[in-house]
């Protein structure tokens, strides 16, 4: 037997693991038994550091040291005659005591982590070795258990993997609806798509966008339009038992992953969805009717990975919004080459750019009832390699995008400087310059920054432009960036000019509430107004309306004398069509000016020397 220094040494828990001092010290009580040796004094040294109990074989305590007392509460006298089973806590099951059992029943060791329950009902943590005591004659007759307190590691274990399972709330779970976010999302799309790629079967899929979402966000504030997402969030849920994942990918956007359903089963669960976000919200004190719009997609008959997946649901749920909204729509092969087209055609409105492509062209704004300065507009176009001279109507589709009518605008506010300073250097009498603007112009304030960096650069002053809007701007997207943007410009100078006029339903509302210098009646009621006496009232009260607020207009599509002579009669302002002169270039310009017909017997518009050009 070794010193009773290496019997403490081995019991240095902090220096060396549980186990193998428990393996250690079982392996000498082991031999102990077998070679007869002093038992005693082990136990002594085994009291000293460790929680020491021996049982019969059918569990009865028959010896409790004094650190078992202590850490289960129960006195000697409680403990000893009593079983061993009056300790359980219930955290392990039948399986786990009877894998127990059977090993030191053969006489072997067992090591584990066990959980007790102290007098008191709390709970503790061992890290135990059971050591089986063999007599002479080769059978158990007892057990000796050997324990350390590991309940404060366990606290520890516990704590950090309630933490861990808080983090991964946080990584997986969408805070304000509950639901699984993008990352979840995409990690069980990517998944499924695997699986169900290896066994050969389909599922679909559903990117839904909620109509209504950006109005309420606007109308209400945001805490209405998380009211909403928590509403539609809380709808979804029940739908499709486990059959179905939801998750909300960001913004209004949720999506839906439907397994184990047909086509047909599909198109009716998500018809039950719509109807579903179709029945009345209650946000606040209102309560609201909302809509949605989802774009199906299958796989793999749609597509075979994750990301063309989600895209051929974007291009379906994109399609549900170009008819109409509120419905649902599935992807078909047409959408993804009408989609590639555009995405070319962009990338081609893009090279034309650097190319230098692009130009601008200008229709000159005639005085109705002056001789004198003039005004221009600047129209673009597109000196395309192959198909020539393109109108903006003819790539109108680059508007649609925001990326590219941004691009568009910028090349266009840099190029009319250019122009103007020209314009001003041939000394041509020019009061304004208007520029179409769109929404993209003001998403950010890089537009408006390099607006007033070039006039700064040029010396060209803000009161030398005019900017036209249309009514859309005012309803779409960045609509109060556009209103502050446009105060901003029309504070500095710049004409603001309203487009289109008469053609919305909120022309009025606009004229009241924002900085509108000048109205421009649309060429569809000029066009016939020779000979419809409604186009003519409506021309009328339009000028009377602009007068009598202060503004003034501008008929635009004037193509004859009887349209001129009408609206010289009505007291319009400003002039503009192909009466007077198309677009030309620049270099054509001082020309066409030269040869311009006149209103009422003016003389034609001519060049003044080089010190009239100031605006």
């Amino acid at each position: 037997m070794g010193s009773e220094n290496e019997v403490e040494n081995l019991l240095k828990v902090n220096e060396s693991p549980y186990a193998e001092a428990c393996e250690e010290i079982a392996r000498r009580l082991s031999a102990s038994s077998r070679h007869h040796l002093e038992d005693e004094f082990i136990r002594y040294a085994l009291d000293s550091a460790a929680i020491v109990v021996n049982t019969d074989v059918q569990g009865t305590i028959t010896f409790a040291n004094s650190k078992f007392c202590e850490i289960s509460g129960y006195s000697q006298v409680e403990l000893v005659g009593s079983n061993h089973r009056m300790l359980h806590s219930g955290t392990h099951d039948k399986a786990f005591f009877k894998a127990m059992y059977r090993e030191i029943a053969q006489g072997r060791n067992w090591h584990g982590e066990i959980c007790n329950r102290r007098k008191d009902g709390s709970l503790y943590w061992v890290d135990t070795t059971i050591v089986p005591h063999v007599n002479a004659r080769g059978k158990i007759d007892s057990y000796t258990a050997i324990r350390f307190d590991i309940s404060e590691r366990k606290e520890l274990e516990c704590a950090l993997l309630s933490s861990k399972e808080h983090l991964k709330q946080i990584a997986n779970i969408d805070p304000l609806t509950g639901l699984p976010n993008r990352r979840y999302f995409q990690e069980h799309l990517e998944t499924l798509v695997s699986e169900h790629a290896a066994g050969g079967q389909s599922f679909h899929f559903g990117l839904m966008d909620v109509d209504s979402f950006k109005e309420i966000n606007d109308s209400f504030g945001h805490y209405a339009g998380d009211v909403l997402l928590q509403s539609v969030g809380g709808r979804l849920r029940p739908l499709g038992g486990d059959r179905l994942f939801i998750s909300r990918v960001g913004g209004d956007e949720f999506a839906l992953i439907l397994v184990g359903a047909s086509d047909e089963e599909a198109s009716l669960f998500f018809e039950c969805v719509l109807e579903t976000i179709r029945e009345p919200i209650a946000i606040g004190a209102t309560t609201r009717r909302c809509s949605a719009s989802i774009g199906i997609a299958a796989c793999p008959r749609d597509a075979a990975d994750a990301e063309s997946l989600i895209k051929a649901s974007d291009l379906a749920l994109y399609q549900a919004k170009a008819l109409g909204r509120d419905r649902a729509e599935k992807f078909q092969l047409h959408l993804r080459e009408s989609a590639e087209r555009k995405a070319a055609f962009l990338e081609e409105i893009g090279n034309g750019l650097k190319r230098g492509e692009f130009e601008l062209h200008y229709q000159p704004i005639v005085l109705a009832r002056e001789a004198g300065k003039f005004s221009l507009e600047a129209l673009m176009r597109w000196r395309h390699p192959r198909l020539g001279l393109l109108a903006p109507g003819q790539f109108a589709e680059g508007f649609e995008d925001q990326a590219a009518r941004a691009a568009l605008g910028m090349f266009m506010l840099e190029r009319i400087f250019q122009d103007v300073a020209t314009f001003r250097a041939q000394g041509l009498p020019l009061r304004r310059v208007a520029m179409n603007l769109t929404n993209s112009d003001f998403r950010s304030d890089v537009f408006l920054d390099r607006f007033f960096e070039l006039c700064a650069e040029t010396g060209i002053p803000p009161e030398q432009f005019c900017v036209e809007v249309t009514e859309g701007m005012f309803l779409g997207l960045n609509q109060k960036r556009v209103g502050s943007g446009l105060r901003h410009l029309h504070q500095s100078g710049v004409e603001i000019a309203l487009d289109d006029f008469g053609t919305g339903y909120a022309s009025l509302t606009h004229l009241r509430h924002l900085p509108i210098d000048r109205l421009k009646i649309d060429r569809s009621f000029v066009a016939n107004m020779a000979t419809s006496p409604e186009d003519r009232a409506i021309i009328r009260g339009v000028i009377d309306i602009a007068h009598s607020l202060g503004k003034v207009v501008t008929a635009e599509g004037v193509e004859t004398v009887d349209q001129v002579k009408l609206l010289h009669r009505m007291k319009c302002d400003l002039l503009q069509g192909w009466y007077f002169s198309k677009a030309c270039p620049v270099a054509d310009l001082a020309h066409v000016l030269s040869k311009m017909p006149t209103v009422k017997g003016h003389a034609p518009h001519r060049p003044a020397t080089r010190h009239a050009a100031s605006g």
